[in-house]
């Protein structure tokens, strides 16, 4: 960074160690004015700082997330002042230009900052165990190097741009207004409508497969309102042929309430049917967040179940965790022989399971109650949540989307007739061979009960495909 320094052709005292030590000073509480740093661009670096930190704070997805607005803002207004510093004459015309601008490598920075500074706080937490630290320490050293390398980057560019050996721009981001996008809740997509809000970058995305069920859609969506995470997208694939769920008057109630949170919702008819594998295939290629909850239509959650799935997806680095669907009807019908438990005591690790297998039949635990009487009987709750083994979960697993399309995700659809079941236990036997999954207790969902949309069910995908 001092070679740099020292051959700049403009009287500019801004380098990439003075802004990350400018973040470390405001995470440790120091106010910004009372660091005395000379230059405009110190109140936009602050700006862009605070705003990311106060969407951490509210939704802990600053890593991944969206630059909210008065980020965006404070960027486009730090990218301004810095081409002002940097006015020296016309550069040359041979000068390169750079496909990113200062001001969002600084954006970038900022964000490096608060994870590494919330990583080292959990790993200097007295409930964290030796395993928990180590890697911690890991994913410190690797964050550092990182903010090292793109410190060094901003570094080289601001040295370039003085030189002339640069050119500098500032591009304006597409917004709200502009003639190339449609108006908001308006966009219209080949085939298909979405019913919803702009969309911004989400840590979920919420996959709900639907046909003819419009009132258990309804409930799930609501379910998914009194959300804890905020910041969902949710994308339905409606296949109903009877009736279209986005025309019924309790689905539009309930997106009206998901747009009131500044979720997302699409809602595409995708038709002809071509079984359940090809919806699926269709939700999981219009993903575009880190994570996928694939989650049936009929399905409730209490409001803290997406927010702890996440930590544990996080946490664990598997490819997904589950939470199983019980059925409150059977609350009167206890079932012990069918209640075993295996308990995750370490790191969730990749595990083979097959049909026939000796792990097979850890699904009966999944049915009727018994995982709702076995979290009473062991009195957890969701502060003292555990991770099990499964065979597979229905209705509520929130996958890795990278993991899960390595794995191969849904592409099978092809090799099965349009009447087939077990679409979605196959998807997970691969993921957890390679990657690793888990079931959550307590679960935290629960099974409206209401009759299948799938009567025929007799090519089940992981008996008549073979598994790798």
């Amino acid at each position: 960074m001092a070679d740099y320094a020292a051959t700049g052709g403009a009287e500019m005292m801004l380098d990439a160690s003075a802004v990350v030590a400018f973040h470390d000073c405001l995470l440790a509480g120091v106010e910004g004015e009372a660091l005395h740093l000379a230059g405009p661009w110190w109140r936009w670096i602050e700006e862009i700082h605070r705003c990311n930190a106060a969407l951490w704070r509210e939704e802990r997805e600053a890593g991944s997330g969206p630059v909210t607005e008065g980020a965006r803002r404070a960027v486009e207004a730090l990218g301004r002042t810095l081409l002002a510093a940097l006015e020296i004459g016309s550069p040359p015309h041979a000068a390169g230009r750079c496909s990113e601008i200062a001001s969002a490598i600084v954006n970038r920075l900022s964000l490096l900052a608060l994870k590494i500074h919330h990583l080292r706080r959990q790993a200097e937490r007295k409930q964290a165990d030796a395993a928990s630290r180590i890697t911690c320490g890991a994913q410190l050293e690797a964050l550092d190097e990182q903010r090292a390398d793109l410190a060094a980057c901003l570094d080289r560019l601001l040295w370039e741009a003085r030189v002339g050996a640069m050119r500098l721009r500032l591009h304006r981001r597409p917004g709200e207004g502009d003639p190339v996008l449609p108006p908001r809740g308006q966009q219209q997509v080949a085939g298909e409508v979405a019913v919803a809000s702009t969309a911004s970058p989400a840590a979920v995305d919420v996959l709900i497969p639907t046909c003819n069920r419009p009132g258990a859609l309804a409930v799930t969506l609501t379910s998914l309102f009194a959300q804890s995470l905020r910041g969902l997208r949710i994308v339905i694939s409606d296949q109903g042929e009877r009736c279209e769920a986005g025309q019924a008057e309790e689905v539009q109630a309930a997106l009206r309430l998901m747009r009131a949170r500044q979720n997302s919702v699409e809602l595409h008819r995708h038709l002809p049917r071509r079984g359940l594998a090809e919806q699926r295939h269709f939700l999981l290629e219009q993903a575009r967040a880190p994570y996928v909850l694939f989650l049936d239509d009929d399905v409730v959650l209490e409001a803290d179940l997406l927010e702890r799935m996440l930590g544990v997806i996080r946490e664990q680095g598997c490819g997904f965790v589950g939470s199983a669907l019980i059925g409150m009807s059977y609350a009167g019908d206890e079932r012990p022989h069918q209640q075993g438990i295996e308990f995750w005591e370490g790191r969730v690790e990749p595990e083979a399971v097959t049909p026939g297998g000796a792990a097979w039949n850890r699904h009966h635990l999944h049915s009727a109650a018994n995982l709702y009487h076995l979290q009473c009987r062991l009195g957890l709750t969701a502060a003292s949540q555990r991770l099990y083994r499964v065979a597979w979960v229905g209705g509520c697993v929130l996958f890795d989307a990278t993991k899960l399309r390595e794995a191969g995700g849904f592409d099978f659809w092809r090799e099965l007739p349009p009447e087939h079941c077990g679409e979605d236990v196959y998807a997970q036997l691969r993921v957890m061979a390679r990657h690793g999954g888990c079931g959550l207790i307590p679960s935290g969902a629960y099974h409206q009960e209401l009759p299948t949309t799938v009567p025929h069910r007799e090519v089940d995908a992981p008996r008549a495909l073979r598994l790798e």
